[in-house]
Formats: structure tokens, C-alpha cells, sequence
């Protein structure tokens, strides 16, 4: 079992998300991984992109946005 979506993505040939102990979505990891589901069940705003090594789906975090104090500092 894998948690780490990227190499989950990059090694399974099917995934199963789940949320709050059901099963939210399952399949080929490109069926599954996309930025809506990621950020409903992880609460990650996220892009998922291909992978350039691989073509596999790619989990890639949205940037922090800076707040005024941080800009400050």
C-alpha cells in the first residue's frame, strides 16, 4: 500500500481513493488522480500533470500565496 500519490501513480496499474473510510474513486491511476479528486478528498488544491519520465499522472501542489506580513518580512 502506497500513500505517497506520485509513486502510487507511477507503480500501480489501479487505485483506490478513499475518504472518510469509503471509496471515493477507483481505477487506472490516469482515471483516478485528477486535481478535483485530490483536492476533495486531501483537501490539496493541486494541478495534476503528465509525468515527463513516465506519462503517469503527476500530483503537483499549488504555490502558497503570499500574504501581505510574509512580503514584509
Amino acid at each position: 500500500m502506497l500513500h505517497d500519490l506520485n509513486h502510487a501513480a507511477r507503480y500501480a496499474t489501479h487505485l483506490i481513493a478513499m475518504r472518510d473510510g469509503r471509496i471515493a474513486k477507483a481505477g487506472p491511476p490516469g482515471e483516478v488522480l485528477t486535481a478535483a479528486l485530490v483536492e476533495d478528498v486531501f483537501g490539496l488544491p493541486c494541478r495534476v500533470i503528465d509525468d515527463p519520465e513516465t506519462g503517469t499522472p503527476l500530483v503537483v501542489p499549488a504555490a502558497r500565496r503570499k500574504t501581505s506580513a510574509a512580503a514584509e518580512v
